[in-house]
């Protein structure tokens, strides 16, 4: 008699968690590559402050205008055909960057690229936050975790590899070539959220801005909404300027520079991943403070201009701050999408966030050559002291937390218009 011995079948929560962390990661190897590779390819052109404050700033503009409508294209086709229409055309776009060898054609085709990003991490955060009340907001964290995975850990040492090894016209077809990977194996989590085509809302422009109405009714997302934007606004300017501070400031190669973002990344990858119980915990209120106080320390260690050592300790205690930050937003995003709809929440959050990011690169493009990029790490840094002195006033985390809904009633708020 022989013993076999076969493993347990997986929950429909551990299935649906493993898939999303593959295509997560994966969606965010190509970006986390694409934002290096161009910082790379932009001091390889020489390019002015102001051409590298505009290159960063190209790499928003497309998803402010895009954030809100993704909303409403997911409403009507669903989440995997618009996650795979956004990978396949920023592939392309990436693909056909480096062959006229100029800064303003970069801008053009960072900026073309950045139309697409929406339609993929919208998908994702909408199919993510309708699961987060099943699998628990402990694992808020988990959805930016996995796309850190990617983005900062891997993503940045890859670009360096890319552009060294097949020079900047492969590396950045080789790039493009990322993209298609999340495509071929997003059916297996975009399976469980189903859209009927035939019954869905209609796009209008009714449709599209119907989020914002949302901010007049609920002060707690009134607030997220603008910590999404602080918070954003300080990782984009570090994870574009800080390898061009690295490498002019402090004479780093283009493989430490990068080690710097890697870092960063490592320490937020793992915070968001770890921290869930602590939100839990501590409460909403309190875990707010202490990110908000987390980040404004380390912005203020990377703008000491007082040696490499010190750029070491800002990129890691950034990390953990904006990692805490990260699930705490998720967390209260997805708490109130299960109230007013998931792809309207959703939808925000990829508004508000991208308009911090492309104000970085404005502030980076017109100040950075007056007073220095590295100086203008403290204008985050006063901002981050600023919000923590308004919501000790305002107190906009103190409301009684809503009970959660059922499943069913989930699928009626995120597939029915008028919410």
């Amino acid at each position: 008699m022989t013993n076999s011995f076969s493993a347990p079948p997986l929950s429909s929560n551990s299935r649906f968690m493993l898939s999303f962390i593959l295509v997560a990661s994966t969606a965010g190897l190509g970006i986390g590559t694409a934002k290096v590779a161009i910082s790379l390819f932009a001091i390889e052109l020489n390019a002015s402050e102001f051409e590298m404050g505009l290159i960063a700033a190209s790499q928003m503009i497309g998803i402010l205008f895009m954030g809100l409508p993704a909303g409403a294209l997911i409403k009507r086709y669903g989440p995997l055909f618009i996650f795979s229409l956004g990978s396949l055309l920023a592939g392309l776009c990436y693909a056909l960057t480096p062959w006229v060898q100029h800064a303003w054609f970069l801008i053009l085709f960072s900026a073309l690229a950045s139309f697409c990003m929406p339609l993929r991490f919208v998908s994702l955060n909408t199919v993510f936050m309708s699961h987060l009340y099943q699998i628990g907001a402990a694992k808020a964290g988990w959805f930016r975790g996995a796309h850190m995975i990617g983005f900062m850990l891997i993503g940045p040492i890859l670009a360096v590899w890319f552009t060294h090894n097949l020079g900047f016209i492969g590396g950045f077809i080789a790039l493009g070539a990322l993209f298609i990977i999340p495509v071929i194996i997003a059916p297996t989590m975009f399976n469980s959220y189903q859209i009927d085509t035939k019954k869905a809302t209609p796009i209008s422009w009714k449709s599209v801005i119907q989020p914002l109405y949302l901010l007049k009714k609920e002060k707690t997302l009134r607030y997220v909404s603008l910590l999404e934007f602080a918070s954003s606004a300080s990782m984009m300017y570090f994870t574009f300027f800080i390898v061009v501070i690295a490498i002019q400031n402090y004479g780093f190669s283009a493989t430490a520079a990068a080690s710097l973002v890697s870092l960063y990344g490592a320490i937020y990858m793992v915070t968001l991943f770890t921290v869930g119980h602590l939100f839990e915990r501590l409460g909403k209120k309190h875990f707010y403070q202490i990110s908000s106080a987390s980040i404004a320390t380390g912005l203020f260690f990377l703008a000491l201009p007082w040696g490499q050592y010190w750029l070491w300790t800002g990129s890691a205690i950034l990390g953990v701050g904006l990692g805490g930050m990260g699930v705490a937003n998720l967390s209260t995003f997805a708490q109130i999408g299960q109230r007013v709809g998931m792809e309207n929440v959703s939808a925000l959050s990829s508004f508000f966030g991208p308009v911090g990011s492309l104000l970085s690169g404005v502030v980076g493009g017109l100040f950075g050559y007056v007073w220095g990029l590295q100086n203008l790490f403290f204008i985050w840094m006063f901002l981050f002291l600023g919000l923590l002195v308004l919501l000790q006033i305002k107190q906009p985390f103190n409301s009684p937390e809503q009970p959660q809904i059922t499943n069913s009633e989930v699928e009626i708020l995120t597939n029915v218009d008028g919410q």
